[in-house]
């Protein structure tokens, strides 16, 4: 009798692996067109799974950047008073008590034209106090190197200094529109330009308080409140709190208004572009299903002579499943490195794309920012690998079992 320590473990049986790693390694030598397709299917996993994480990343990105630059430089509530208000600092102290509210700053608005030697552009020209800029807008200042303007001067953004072909220094004019049908025009000297990188650069130019003030023909007064909040997705209930605070005539903008359209819009193309690339990765996983049915009719005679030497129909059906996790773990694996570089990537190569044509791809006039930001996160690279192996695994099932069942003895009756 065998001694115990001679008898073949039962429950660990390492042929069917071995034999789906050299199916695996061999591919389909022999068979072109097994091979072709075995490609395909790698080939899709790779594509599919590689420019799925780059995608989320750049969502990703686009969703960070409107919460953190475009909502650090647009007010999350703007409170209005259409009179505008002359003693607006206890105005001013009521809001800032509030748990909720980050920094408020007083200023004013109006809309115009901007006009220089026979150019025009629409204008939003807004009016701060050097000792009250909200911080987001100071920090944009602070890159671009200038300071709040005194009168008579004005900053522009580079999109509108672009369009208008003016210079610092050069001399324009800010056309106003009257509640009476008049207008008033006033000379401005550029004092200087900055850049967002938002959409805000399609029409923002920065003064003085009291001299868009006067230009919007509330001499000595403020039009409201720029608000910041610590939740910006509270910003419409916050706002019905605030100006309940605040003495009648008071009312209120939030960010959904006037940026929530580029939220929603960010969320469904998130979404939207997310399941399109899955689906390549769905057709990899058919591929795989094509690819192991064809393994199979072609090794038919091969699982037969396998079964006549002793393997089980559940040896045949790991030997498969081997095979094609394999495959959809190597194609899997290759897609997340070609992800995590593409990330890295990206944004250098959209740059270097642009200088090559000449052209700028992301204009702000179309997009909400002017270059390529991403977040990579690790937990979307997790998902998208695992959903990818899911599939993958799904796939395999059923060559597998069609391959546990072939029957030794019609396949080797003629032989």
């Amino acid at each position: 009798m065998a001694s115990w320590w001679s008898r073949e473990p039962r429950l660990f049986k390492p042929l069917p692996l071995f034999l789906g790693l050299r199916y695996f390694s061999a591919g389909g030598a022999g068979n072109r067109l097994v091979s072709f397709i075995s490609l395909l299917a790698i080939s899709g996993l790779v594509l599919g799974v590689g420019l799925l994480i780059i995608v989320l990343s750049v969502m990703n990105g686009f969703d960070r950047e409107l919460r953190e630059r475009i909502l650090s430089v647009v007010p999350h509530v703007q409170i209005i008073h259409q009179q505008g208000v002359i003693d607006w600092r206890s105005d001013a102290a009521l809001l800032a008590r509030h748990p909720a509210v980050t920094e408020v700053t007083p200023y004013t608005e109006v809309n115009g034209l901007l006009h220089f030697r026979q150019h025009s552009r629409p204008v939003q020209l807004l009016g701060l106090d050097a000792n009250a800029i909200p911080a987001g807008l100071n920090q944009v200042l602070v890159e671009a190197a200038v300071r709040l303007p005194e009168d008579n001067q004005v900053l522009l953004s580079e999109v509108l200094a672009s369009s208008l072909d003016v210079q610092p220094g050069q001399r324009m004019t800010i056309i106003v529109p009257e509640a009476q049908g008049a207008t008033v025009a006033q000379t401005f000297i550029v004092a200087g330009v900055f850049a967002t990188h938002t959409e805000i650069d399609q029409l923002l130019a920065i003064a003085s308080s009291a001299k868009v003030a006067e230009l919007a023909a509330m001499p000595g007064r403020i039009k409201g409140f720029r608000v910041q909040i610590n939740d910006q997705f509270n910003a419409r209930q916050l706002g019905y709190q605030l100006i309940e605070q605040l003495p009648f005539g008071y009312g209120f903008r939030d960010w959904f208004q006037t940026h929530g359209n580029l939220y929603q819009a960010i969320q469904l193309s998130r979404n939207m572009v997310g399941l399109l690339i899955f689906m390549i990765i769905a057709v990899a996983a058919f591929n795989v299903i094509s690819m192991l049915m064809m393994s199979v009719i072609d090794k038919r005679k091969d699982i037969a002579i396998l079964q006549t030497l002793g393997l089980a129909r559940g040896d045949i059906l790991r030997l498969f499943l081997t095979q094609g996790a394999l495959i959809g773990l190597f194609g899997i694996v290759l897609g997340v490195l070609m992800g995590l570089l593409g990330c890295l990537w990206v944004a250098d190569l959209v740059t270097w794309v642009e200088s090559l044509l000449g052209v700028s791809l992301l204009n702000t006039e179309v997009y909400p920012i002017d270059y390529i930001p991403v977040d990579l996160r690790g937990s979307d690279v997790l998902k998208v690998a695992l959903s990818a192996v899911v599939l993958n695994l799904l796939a395999t099932v059923y060559p597998a079992l069609r391959a546990s069942r072939v029957v030794p003895a019609e396949e080797l009756r003629y032989q």
